[in-house]
């Protein structure tokens, strides 16, 4: 797990998610569950060297919804797993994740959005973290 000042420092952190993926480069494929995302990226926790080439798709099955998330995406590998950067996202796709993240963990999960919106609001800014 992460220290919080990683996260912290982060302008989008990556939130926990349990949905399965799969993600495929010029002709290697690996799939998975559990992953951390955010809008920017997501980390795959597969630690394994890979003849995966800098340009990935990552396919993600969000939960409760009937549409694949796809991203085209350059991989990195870290001591953590896998980091994809998203470079060519849908906007439909990209609502449809960030829909998900803040249903799973709150209008937080969109720090823009919680505070350009949080003003609105009869919560308390703690609550909106």
């Amino acid at each position: 797990m992460r220290e919080p000042s990683t996260q912290s420092r982060r302008r989008y952190p990556r939130y926990h998610l349990d949905a399965d993926w799969f993600v495929e480069s010029s002709g290697c494929s690996t799939l998975g569950r559990r992953l951390e995302i955010s809008v920017r990226s997501a980390l795959l926790p597969v630690t394994c060297t890979s003849p995966f080439t800098p340009e990935v798709t990552l396919y993600l099955s969000l939960p409760a919804r009937t549409k694949m998330f796809k991203a085209r995406c350059s991989a990195l590998m870290k001591p953590q797993g896998w980091v994809l950067t998203f470079h060519e996202v849908l906007p439909d796709d990209l609502q449809l994740l960030g829909k998900t993240l803040i249903s799973e963990h709150g209008l937080g999960a969109l720090p823009n959005l919680s505070r350009r919106f949080g003003r609105f609001t009869d919560l308390p800014a703690h609550s909106l973290r």
